[in-house]
């Protein structure tokens, strides 16, 4: 496979997920989840980005860091809808009622803090304006200086972190090193699926990086939850102190101890 088509082959893919987060932003109906598909093809091309990183350098660092900023600048409101969804999915048996409350009440800030973000940044046109230049941005990286052996050393540098962030995660498990072994995991299954990908249009790319998608994706929907339960945990301090916040609290601990890793 030559130099020339690694570039093509990646620069399409990397177009793709820019256009996806693109779309997504616009889209009007369920922004909740608009908001989430944006983040998600920006993380996607973000570990693209930094799969292809070193043949690509330097302008590729100043395109993630404005990709960086710009997911970042979503993350509360995104955060806002993991805790009502995650409360949702705790009201069952006895304690169906109150967590249908809680869920209820966090929905309400949720919606507010939404409306805030759209009243200062209506129909999220300013974002919509950054997300097409950084379009424009990734579509005028040098792809032709992509090679294989970059590629290769970018698997191999992924599943190192992911092997650091694990032991970290392992000796000292608390919610800071779980989530960065969580996003560690997830940049490296992603980019694993990007190789995929490329291979189905460049079969000699099929050979990099060694871990299964599917145990990476199921390693990280495990701490994905665990992380949740730790969000909605955090939450419940802001609601209403006639709810039996200290109860619920340890609930919400209970559920994510349980979650098997």
């Amino acid at each position: 496979m030559t130099t020339r088509s690694s570039g093509s082959v990646f620069a399409a893919l990397a177009q793709e997920q820019a256009d996806l987060a693109l779309r997504s932003l616009a889209q009007r109906r369920n922004r909740h989840c608009a908001i989430h598909a944006t983040r998600k093809a920006i993380r996607r091309l973000r570990s693209l980005l930094a799969l292809c990183g070193s043949s690509l350098e330097p302008e590729v660092s100043v395109v993630d860091r404005k990709l960086k900023r710009l997911a970042s600048g979503l993350s509360r409101l995104r955060n806002a809808h993991v805790v009502v969804v995650t409360a949702s999915r705790l009201a069952r048996g006895d304690d169906r009622d109150i967590w249908l409350d809680v869920a209820s009440r966090l929905a309400a800030r949720r919606d507010a803090l939404l409306a805030d973000a759209l009243s200062r940044d209506p129909d999220f046109a300013r974002r919509r304006a950054q997300l097409g230049a950084i379009a424009a941005a990734v579509a005028a990286l040098p792809w032709q200086r992509l090679t294989n052996k970059c590629l290769r050393h970018g698997m191999k540098r992924s599943e190192r972190r992911a092997a650091k962030a694990a032991r970290t995660a392992r000796r000292k498990p608390d919610p800071v090193n779980r989530h960065r072994w969580r996003r560690r995991l997830r940049r490296l299954r992603m980019q694993k699926q990007m190789i995929q990908a490329a291979g189905r249009a460049a079969p000699s790319l099929m050979h990099y990086g060694h871990a299964s998608v599917g145990a990476l994706g199921e390693l990280s929907d495990r701490l994905g939850r665990i992380q949740d339960l730790h969000m909605l945990r955090s939450s419940l301090t802001s609601l209403d102190k006639s709810l039996p916040l200290a109860q619920l609290r340890s609930h919400v601990r209970a559920k994510a101890n349980l979650v098997a890793l």
